[in-house]
């Protein structure tokens, strides 16, 4: 026994199919840290203290001075940011190193953020000030920072506060808190919703249908859904979901604003649930194929009928099929934008659609989400150097969302197959 065994390691050490998709699964491995790793390095620029410098140069106006926050810098010029007034209208130049004339760095620059998102530059300790000269209060006043004289360990800890502040809904332009809560309840509710549907109709076809007409063209039907743009469901969601059952409960309601009929967060699940249907039903009946004959028979032989068949042995031992189905609708659906523009996400919502409030779940209001906050900060922001180094920052966070979901839901499919494993022998 020992020595068909040996056998078998060794022919399989030998496989270049072994090999071959050993090699792929490392270099997708390398190719999501390498994401990881640009994307955390863009980030970074967002919540990294810039230093203070006071500049003085020639331009054609004459020469010039400023004391300006140092965003980049390089051989041939650098950028600089002045005192922001307008909350995300921030004051960047250009100069070029041949106009330079003096560039120096006061020990005691500093920088201050205002509650409401504003940055203004002081020296020492004069009473901040902002550009047209008018006074600034002390108590909007939330960070006071001496930019030239940080640490590396002051600096990683103002990062990381700046980051959690980013977060949780507290930084300048609000944060991306709200996104980050309708994104995770979006792709919950989508997976109540499309994995009961998924399963009873992979069931359906796996156990019922067999290799009718029918089920033939409704697994071509499956397969082929799955490769449809996602902007199609949203344009399907859109005419049969908002306008048409939504629209038709404001009337019926005699609501004087529109609340269905304006897009919402159950519409949005709808239409992401017909979007992932596809995916649920072929890999749940996957995983219903490779359950062992023997079971069912035994099952039945034991007088069990085909439904007690199904819900108490079938479906338990293919729990980790279903866990595979859950994480590709959620890896489908998490990262989608476009038929959410169309059906119930928006740029600013002016609540959760989570909250302490009856009925706690609110399925009408409108949402936020992060795939739309990446869009919004890359291509739509008013400070573009700023909003495209946050842009990266939520594509992380949405990044880290979705592989935190898959990663829990692969733990428990780990545990379910091998009992199901032990099951089956």
């Amino acid at each position: 026994m020992d020595e068909v065994r040996y056998r078998r390691a060794a022919s399989r050490r030998h496989d270049p199919g072994l090999w071959l998709a050993a090699g792929l699964v490392g270099l997708s491995l390398l190719a999501l840290a390498a994401v990881l790793a640009v994307l955390a390095q863009q980030a970074l620029q967002a919540f990294a203290p810039a230093p203070v410098a006071q500049l003085r140069w020639r331009s054609d106006a004459g020469e010039q001075q400023l004391l300006a926050a140092v965003v980049t810098q390089d051989t041939q010029a650098l950028v600089v940011r002045g005192s922001e007034w307008q909350r995300r209208g921030a004051e960047y130049r250009r100069i070029a190193r041949a106009d330079l004339l003096q560039i120096e760095w006061p020990p005691d620059a500093r920088s201050l953020r205002l509650r409401d998102g504003r940055e203004i530059y002081r020296r020492g300790d004069a009473a901040p000030q902002a550009p047209d000269g008018s006074g600034i209060a002390a108590v909007d006043v939330v960070e006071d920072v001496a930019s030239n004289r940080l640490s590396r360990t002051e600096a990683t800890g103002l990062m990381l506060r700046r980051a959690w502040a980013f977060v949780a809904g507290a930084a300048d332009g609000g944060g991306v808190f709200p996104a980050l809560v309708g994104t995770v309840v979006l792709v919950l509710l989508m997976s109540v919703l499309v994995m009961p549907l998924g399963v009873l109709l992979a069931l359906w076809l796996h156990e019922y249908a067999g290799s009718g007409r029918g089920a033939r063209i409704l697994r071509a039907a499956m397969a082929n859904l799955a490769g449809v743009p996602a902007v199609i469901y949203g344009l399907f969601g859109l005419v049969l979901f908002v306008n048409g059952i939504g629209g038709g409960l404001d009337a019926l309601l005699q609501s004087a604003t529109p609340r269905w009929g304006g897009g919402g967060l159950l519409w949005s699940a709808l239409t992401l649930a017909l979007l992932t249907l596809p995916v649920v039903v072929i890999a749940t009946e996957e995983g219903l194929a490779r359950v062992p004959a023997s079971l069912r028979h035994g099952a039945l032989a034991l007088g069990a009928t085909r439904a007690e068949m199904l819900w108490r042995v079938v479906l338990p031992v293919a729990r980790p099929a279903l866990l595979t189905a859950f994480i590709l609708a959620v890896a489908r659906a998490a990262g989608e934008v476009a038929p959410l523009m169309l059906v119930g996400a928006v740029k600013y919502a002016p609540a959760l659609p989570l909250d302490g409030e009856f009925p706690y779940l609110h399925l009408s209001r409108q949402f936020m989400h992060l795939g739309q906050s990446v869009y919004d900060l890359a291509l739509a922001g008013g400070d573009a150097p700023r909003d495209m180094a946050q842009a990266h920052a939520a594509a992380l966070l949405l990044l880290v969302v979705v592989v935190g979901l898959n990663a829990a839901a692969i733990v428990v499919r780990n545990r379910l197959r091998e009992r199901a494993r032990e099951l089956a022998v």
